[in-house]
């Protein structure tokens, strides 16, 4: 019996600690009170991808604009700010020294063309064999010398023929000289004889020379012999004269062949034309004239160049953005403008602003040259703009030391929004995909694992479990995702907590899907956002 007391008695000490524990485990524990469940219901609405960046603005022209050389500003005429039109003089500095410089070139270049010239000539000369006027020179001299022959053979002719005539009548002139002599001498030996003297003397000593009767025969006989002796000598005279007539005659025609024969080789040799040594020497002579032209022309183009460029003028219609000084100083010591953009004067063209901005690698293959973009601007509350993607780098940003590869993208504006200045920070979205009129929802609602997706629909009962529903996503969008299975319009599905990530299990951070996600949330609708990059996950 006493045992039997004792297990009444336990049991009734662990029923009334069984009952004291629970009482005080809820008294500690309070059962927590079913939560309403986040919901989104799938509709029908567009999705969209984009990308955004942090970007600034810049001027689409900025042009740094120079002087050629050194010298002393002495022409200024615009001051930051003025607008300048395209051809208009903006400043110049002291240009004596370069016109100088350009007159001594333009002077080198004349003296090196007419060196060009003179070497061409001298080659064409040498090539292009004799003119038609020095042929018909040449034809000339010949006919003339052929003349000179051909007389030289006449007068030949002829002093042949007076000579002829000469010797035949210097021989009667002989026999007249003989008979005048034999006749004299005849009369007087016959007067001699006549007194009986023979010859100067007789026998009986008569004088014949001396005789009154012969002494004139005798005297007329020596009369006609030294008259003969005169004349033989004068007609010996004129028959010499005749022969060197005849002479000079035959040496007139040898010169005269021989002035021909000269005449004939001279001009063989003129119309030889050059010998191929003194063709190459004046091929030299034009390489090397050509040459040095070719020198003068590059010191003339610098020359121009230098004394153009003593002058700024304006390139472009636009805005003076900066100037590096005033009238007075040394051009070379002064400059303005940075960033790529410097030089004596900056001219800027404010008609058409741009954006460039920095893109991860993640988003640069999303982008294409013409996409349409949005922006707004830190510094101006509420103003908006639009444009598009104009360029994109090809190589990628290098800093040093950075992990992050990043790519430069350059951005339109369209017109000039009110208040946006160059150096504004900007912030540039640019939708990279869309849909239109598909079934979306939040992507919060997504579960991942692997390549599959599942949602959750909503509970039938508080603190129930909604069914998990395998899905197929389409595009995934900047906060909501195409659904194209797995899902129609007006079905509910519960969101993730917004501390929760996916995981590769599969279920949401918190417990199992359709448990209690926190505190109760109105039902969220099914927007199209945009956060910093399209993962939309």
């Amino acid at each position: 019996m006493f045992k039997k007391r004792n297990v009444i008695l336990n049991s009734l000490l662990v029923l009334v600690l069984l009952v004291g524990g629970f009482f005080g485990y809820r008294t500690l524990y309070p059962a927590a009170a079913p939560v309403s469940v986040r919901t989104a219901t799938a509709t029908i609405q567009d999705v969209t991808q984009s990308v955004s960046a942090s970007g600034a603005v810049q001027t689409a022209t900025d042009i740094g604009l120079t002087f050629g050389g050194t010298g002393i500003v002495r022409v200024l005429k615009v001051k930051v700010g003025d607008q300048v039109r395209a051809g208009q003089l903006l400043a110049a500095i002291d240009d004596r020294s370069y016109k100088l410089a350009l007159l001594q070139a333009e002077q080198s270049q004349a003296n090196a063309i007419n060196a060009v010239t003179n070497a061409n000539a001298a080659l064409a000369k040498l090539t292009a064999g004799p003119s038609d006027a020095t042929k018909a020179l040449q034809a000339k001299q010949l006919d003339a010398a052929q003349t000179t022959i051909d007389n030289a053979n006449t007068a030949y002719t002829n002093a042949q023929a007076a000579t002829k005539s000469t010797d035949a009548q210097l021989a009667l002139n002989a026999i007249t000289y003989q008979n005048s002599v034999d006749r004299t001498r005849f009369d007087f030996e016959k007067k001699c004889n006549a007194i009986g003297g023979l010859g100067d003397t007789n026998t009986v000593g008569v004088d014949c020379s001396t005789a009154e009767n012969s002494r004139i025969a005798w005297q007329s006989w020596q009369d006609s012999v030294q008259s003969q002796k005169l004349s033989l000598i004068k007609d010996t005279t004129t028959h010499n004269n005749a022969a060197t007539s005849e002479e000079n005659a035959r040496r007139a025609i040898l010169a005269a062949q021989d002035a021909l024969s000269t005449l004939k080789a001279q001009q063989a040799v003129t119309n030889a034309g050059a010998i191929q040594s003194d063709v190459d020497a004046a091929k030299a002579t034009i390489t090397s004239a050509q040459r040095a032209k070719d020198i003068t022309d590059v010191q003339l183009s610098q020359a121009q160049f230098n004394y153009d460029n003593t002058k700024i003028i304006a390139p472009i219609s636009g805005t003076v953005a900066a100037v590096a000084s005033q009238i007075g100083v040394n051009a070379a010591n002064t400059t303005a403008g940075s960033n790529g953009a410097a030089g004596y004067i900056i001219l800027t063209d404010l008609s058409g602003l741009q954006v460039k901005a920095s893109f991860a690698e993640a988003d640069i293959a999303n982008l294409q040259v013409g996409q349409a973009a949005s922006f707004t601007f830190d510094a101006l509350s509420g103003v908006t703009a639009t444009g598009s993607v104009a360029s994109i780098a090809p190589l990628a940003n290098s800093s040093a030391g950075s992990t992050v590869t990043s790519y430069t993208v350059l951005f339109t504006l369209d017109g000039n929004p009110d208040g946006v200045k160059p150096g504004m920070t900007a912030q540039v979205s640019v939708v990279t995909d869309q849909v239109t009129g598909v079934i979306a929802i939040p992507s919060t609602a997504l579960t991942q694992r692997g390549q599959n997706y599942t949602v959750t629909l909503k509970p039938t009962k508080v603190g129930g479990v909604g069914k998990r529903v395998t899905v197929t996503v389409g595009l995934k969008g900047d906060s909501t995702s195409e659904i194209t299975s797995g899902l129609k319009e007006g079905d509910l599905v519960v969101l993730r907590s917004t501390t929760s990530s996916s995981a590769s299990s599969g279920f949401p951070a918190g417990g199992i899907p359709g448990a209690g996600f926190g505190a109760a949330v109105p039902a969220a609708g099914g927007g199209g956002g945009r956060a910093s990059r399209g993962s939309g996950g």
